[in-house]
């Protein structure tokens, strides 16, 4: 893993650049190395991984663990020297030999023993504003790329045919700094798609690139397309960067993710969305299911139906019968203030081309995103309206999600609109992509050696109960050593502690918090009554430590002010060394942190978590969770397993609601977490162990992406009604099927 910040990262990158030569060419032998590092199957497949590592281990962490980059600047000494190790031939060819296999040979797939029937005709196009699959690779800003990238990851490991289709940023998520005063600072380092293992879509027999055009006002915007390969699965990355074909102010469409003003928002989403369904139809690729991770890709409806009022000559009101069928939207937002609304009269300007092309008025069209009396056009409202099936990521969060949607959801708004409800997929990780190479090594040897093909079997995880208390805790007190090494690395190269050395203990016990900053996840909680906490931080006997990390996004002030608080108590002299920040809050940081640490803190203002993956990715890693009942946390608590801060009350008051909480926060740390860890028998903390166990045991089965694929094949992909509505849109019907299709749904409606 990277000891290094982005910008760490870029200076070592230059220096590299300096001493070697780049691009300096591969030999026959070694030309494996380049088909490995062009498909993202290695960021799950630790042997792949550990050929990188061994091909200059500086290098890999100095290029933030890019394959790519570190091909293009291996010297020619070293690749003569590994074209001369027969050993490293052998290695290669095998592991080159292992991915040709995973690509090739699905006939033992899940989705081929389950759907094969359906192979030739099922496809499925999944959406999303942003991927998160290597920290490489930054077009991610937290939780809902994270969860997209492990969507596909776990899409390709099962067989199931899924293209995903997204935004290239030129710019990405911005990397994070921390001043003086402990104010978080950004930079924005540049994608370079030619240093990224990512390659151009090229059109027809040309080397070109295949350019589509999107509508946008009343001009067209020009947009070519990266593919990346994520296992078996493809992702289209649409990148509007094309000057000479595009206006200066047109390239910035995709420059940054989550940045500009409403204005890019919009331009953003009409890409995403009409363009990501027109790149498709482009390449020939015929997806029978559209699946939308929230909002910001819900304007995929709208094409769908003019493609369908223009191609086959039918009424809007019918295609959006035919199309809806065809249509899934996942909602992640649980408070009305995560949600894209646009200004009506920005919707009719960027879009009135549609109005002409589909024969509806403004009107029509602004009332696909509308409730009620509402003045905005609401990207939610449109995907819930326009979708077969909606759902929420928690069983909490449906109950939400049902209240806030209440009004559209019963019908009662038009009489057009049928009563509904909305389903619970609960998130999951991609467990392959997230534990460490020292548990999944003791995984190989006390579960079975295919555990990784079934992570979602209760009866192979019960064996986790049988893995010896020894073994575990040596895994767990070695992870803990490498965050402390890692840390102190960290803090070491930015010069941020003189005696970077005394920081942090690698024998205390250590609780990691580390996601989105944002003022509902309340970061600093623990900070309610500092000198309770002071004084459990001065207990030598049993010693406790904090490790936090995160982004607050760059306009927001109250964000901004919890991590300055933060990082003013981890500098204060009662909590040196004891209390650190660690800045730019990546994936790489997240697999240390989530293997590292001991205890994982989660603590928001319930009920507006919606999820919160974070808390999953530590359980096949043997950390234990302590967390408000909130997301995914409410239905996965027992007291076996872990801990839980308050009982699931929800006062108006935020102050009391902080208050209680915090009380219960610190009652738990000081009767229960520390004292469990602390009491050893013959040098082991056996209660502890055993918990963790069952942690293990119990979670790992049901909150990771192949049981959150298994559920979306089975209830949402693969239905037949999908597949039918896929069928008629590429035309495989004539018109009296059609219409008789059409008529139906309508009635069912």
């Amino acid at each position: 893993m990277s000891d290094q910040s982005e910008a760490e990262r870029r200076k070592i990158s230059s220096s590299l650049g300096g001493r070697i030569s780049k691009g300096a060419g591969l030999s026959h032998n070694l030309d494996p190395l380049e088909h490995l590092a062009k498909n993202m199957y290695w960021t799950w497949n630790r042997r792949i991984r550990r050929i990188f590592e061994s091909v200059d281990h500086a290098a890999w962490d100095g290029l933030g663990h890019n394959p790519v980059l570190l091909l293009q600047h291996m010297s020619k000494t070293r690749l003569e020297e590994l074209a001369r190790d027969s050993s490293f031939a052998t290695i290669l060819m095998e592991a080159h030999e292992e991915q040709r296999k995973y690509l090739h040979e699905t006939e033992g797939t899940w989705f081929e023993r389950n759907y094969g029937v359906l192979q030739k005709k099922s496809l499925v196009a999944y959406f999303s504003a942003e991927f998160g699959f290597a920290e490489c690779f930054k077009i991610y800003s937290g939780g809902l790329g994270i969860l997209s990238g492990d969507h596909l990851k776990s899409a390709s490991d099962l067989g199931i045919p899924l293209v995903g289709i997204g935004l290239f940023y030129k710019r990405g998520y911005f990397s994070q700094g921390v001043d003086q005063s402990g104010w978080q600072t950004e930079s924005y380092p540049e994608n370079n798609p030619q240093e990224l293992p990512c390659e151009p879509v090229i059109g027809g027999d040309s080397n070109e690139p295949f350019i589509i055009s999107v509508p946008i006002e009343e001009r067209q915007v020009r947009i070519r397309a990266w593919k990346v390969s994520i296992g078996r699965a493809s992702l289209y990355l649409l990148d509007s960067n094309l000057p000479g074909l595009n206006s200066r102010e047109d390239c910035e469409i995709t420059a940054e993710l989550y940045g500009g003003d409403h204005d890019t928002r919009i331009k953003q989403e009409i890409i995403l969305g009409f363009g990501g369904a027109i790149l498709l139809r482009a390449l020939g690729i015929s997806p029978t299911i559209f699946h939308m991770n929230e909002g910001h890709a819900a304007f995929v409806t709208l094409e769908r139906i003019r493609e369908l009022v223009e191609d086959k000559g039918i009424s809007f009101s019918e295609a959006r019968n035919i199309t809806k069928q065809g249509n899934i939207f996942t909602t992640h937002t649980p408070v009305p203030a995560g949600i894209d609304v646009f200004q009506q009269d920005m919707v009719t300007r960027y879009l009135s081309w549609y109005c002409k092309k589909t024969g509806i008025s403004n009107q029509e069209l602004l009332d696909l995103g509308r409730d009620g009396g509402s003045h905005g056009f609401n990207m939610a409202i449109l995907a819930i309206r326009l979708s077969r099936e909606v759902n929420a990521v928690s069983n909490l969060h449906r109950e939400v999600a049902a209240k806030l949607w209440a009004h559209l959801l019963s019908g009662e708004h038009t009489k057009k609109e049928p009563t509904r409800e909305i389903e619970c997929v609960t998130n999951g990780i991609h467990i392959p992509s997230w534990v460490s190479d020292e548990m999944a090594d003791i995984y190989d040897e006390y579960l079975c050696p295919i555990w990784i093909e079934r992570t979602n079997e209760e009866e192979m995880w019960s064996k986790a109960n049988s893995i010896p208390s020894q073994v575990l805790w040596n895994a767990r007190t070695g992870a803990r050593a490498g965050l402390v090494d890692f840390v102190r690395s960290r803090y070491s190269l930015a010069g941020y502690h003189a005696q970077s050395s005394s920081i942090l203990d690698p024998n205390a016990l250590t609780i990691g918090f580390a996601r989105r900053f944002a003022t509902y996840k309340r970061a600093n909680l623990i900070l309610a009554d500092k000198e309770r906490l002071s004084k459990l931080l001065r207990d030598s006997s049993h010693p406790v430590q904090f490790v936090f990390a995160g982004k607050a996004h760059p306009r927001d002030h109250e964000a901004k002010l919890l991590i300055q608080q933060l990082v003013h108590f981890a500098r204060s002299e009662a909590s040196y060394g004891k209390v650190v920040f660690i800045p730019d809050y990546d994936i790489s940081l997240a697999r240390k942190l989530v293997s590292g640490v001991d205890v994982w803190l989660n603590n928001p203002r319930r009920p507006h978590e919606a999820c919160g993956t974070s808390g999953m990715k530590i359980v096949p890693n043997g950390v234990l969770n302590l967390s408000i009942l909130d997301g995914w946390w409410a239905e996965a608590y027992s007291p076996e397993c872990g801990w839980a801060i308050g009982s699931g009350s929800e006062l108006h008051s935020h102050h009391d609601q902080d208050r209680v909480d915090s009380d219960s926060l610190y009652k738990i740390l000081e009767n229960e977490v520390i004292p469990e860890f602390y009491e050893r028998e013959n040098g082991l903390p056996r209660k502890w162990i055993e918990r963790v166990k069952r942690s293990i045991a119990t979670l790992s089965p049901k909150f990771n992406t192949r049981r959150m694929l298994v559920e979306y094949s089975k209830r949402f992909y693969f239905r037949e009604d999908g597949i039918l509505a896929g069928r008629l849109n590429k035309g495989e019907f004539g018109a009296d099927l059609l219409e008789h299709v059409s008529t139906s749904w309508d009635d069912q409606s």
